[in-house]
C-alpha cells in the first residue's frame, strides 16, 4: 500500500509542477523596422504600466520573433531600442499593422491618437502577440508607471 501512496504523491507534485506554469502569460513579439524584417540587434521592453516593472529581451538581427514568458497576471507596454543606438532608434506597439515608411513619415504613424502604447493585458496561461514597429511612439521611462499615452486594445 505505501507504494501506491507514493505513487499518487508523485502524480500530484507533477501535476502541481504544471499548474505552476500557468501563472505565466506567453507574448510573441515580432519587431519590425521595415518590410517584415530589421537588420539590427535591439533589445525588447515590456512594462507592466501600474508597477513600471520592466522586463529586457534581446531580440537579434533578422529574427523573425522571440516569445515572451510574463508574470501574469498584468498589463503591458510593448517597445524596442536598437543595440547599435538606443537613444536615437526607438520603436513602439501602437498597432497591429505596419506602420507607414517613405518620403515624410520617417518609420511611424502620422496620427497622434493611434501613437499611442497598446498595452496588453495577461492573463495566466494567456497567449498574446505584439507588433512593434512604429518610430513615433513615445516610449515610457523603464522602472517606473507607465506616464506616456497608452490604451488597451
Amino acid at each position: 500500500m505505501g507504494w501506491y501512496r507514493m505513487l499518487l504523491s508523485l502524480i500530484a507534485c507533477l501535476w502541481l509542477a504544471g499548474c505552476a506554469d500557468q501563472k505565466t502569460a506567453k507574448v510573441t513579439v515580432k519587431f519590425d523596422i521595415v518590410g517584415g524584417d530589421n537588420s539590427f540587434g535591439a533589445t525588447i521592453y515590456a512594462q507592466e504600466v501600474t508597477s513600471g516593472q520592466t522586463l529586457l529581451f534581446p531580440y537579434g538581427p533578422h529574427t523573425p520573433y522571440i516569445a515572451l514568458d510574463l508574470p501574469a497576471p498584468g498589463r503591458y507596454v510593448f517597445y524596442a531600442r536598437l543595440v547599435e543606438a538606443p537613444d536615437d532608434y526607438h520603436y513602439g506597439y501602437t498597432s497591429e499593422s505596419p506602420a507607414a515608411y517613405g518620403h515624410g513619415t520617417r518609420g511611424g504613424t502620422q496620427d497622434p491618437a493611434k501613437a499611442s502604447l497598446i498595452a496588453v493585458d495577461t492573463k495566466p496561461g494567456g497567449h498574446y502577440k505584439a507588433y512593434i514597429n512604429d518610430y513615433r511612439a513615445i516610449l515610457p521611462v523603464p522602472g517606473g508607471p507607465v506616464k506616456v499615452p497608452w490604451r488597451l486594445e
